[in-house]
């Protein structure tokens, strides 16, 4: 019997509606009509809580369904892949994060004559920041408590008061709108960046455990 067919069994041998059963996951009814219907399957979390429901074991609700096992494997390899990108990016927001410190310090001097440098700097931030952009998409931020996210806020605060300190003495501020505005950006992009570094890495040390 497939998982489909089981949701409708075990709902109707408890005279359930599908709006009762949702109200009892605290999820949708159309949600519950698309597990009936083999549109889509729950995921591992919400399978406990449908065992616990219909108090039912996982196996009993896993077996037989090879379609279901088949798109529960998919999902395991997408997941992996998507792992190992968040790993790469998050090494890549290392080295971001040193390249802006030496630049802030003026380690690393991009000379306002040269075209050329410009330009590749300017690449180097736009993909810089669409690095961070995605890392911070996939940071579980609604999941996060309050206490966490006020801590993430002042870490980010401090950075950019630090950073736009540093970076006023190198870029001199106040020179015309065009350069204040940029190195605004820059400040705003390398406060993301560092905050993310110190706060992404329990994530990053879970997915490198796993």
């Amino acid at each position: 019997m497939k998982f489909a067919d089981k949701m409708k069994l075990y709902r109707h041998q408890h005279n359930w509606t599908q709006q009762e059963v949702a109200e009892r996951l605290a999820i949708s009814r159309k949600t519950i009509s698309s597990w009936e219907n083999s549109r889509s399957y729950p995921d591992i979390f919400m399978l406990v809580q449908i065992s616990d429901l219909y108090h039912v074991s996982l196996d009993n609700l896993l077996r037989e369904d090879h379609e279901m096992m088949d798109n529960y494997k998919e999902e395991h390899r997408t997941n992996v892949h998507k792992q190992q990108l968040l790993n790469i990016l998050y090494f890549i927001n290392i080295a971001g994060c040193i390249y802006f410190l030496l630049q802030s310090n003026g380690i690393v001097y991009i000379s306002v004559e040269s075209e050329k440098w410009q330009i590749i700097n300017n690449i180097l931030l736009g993909l810089f920041s669409i690095n961070i952009i995605y890392l911070i998409s996939q940071s579980k931020w609604e999941l996060m408590s309050w206490k966490r996210k006020i801590k993430i806020l002042i870490t980010l605060l401090i950075f950019s008061i630090l950073l736009m300190k540093l970076d006023s003495l190198v870029f001199h501020i106040g020179k015309n709108d065009l350069q204040d505005f940029a190195t605004g950006f820059m400040v705003a992009m390398k406060s993301f960046a560092f905050t993310g570094l110190i706060w992404l890495f329990p994530q990053f040390k879970e997915r490198r455990a796993k």
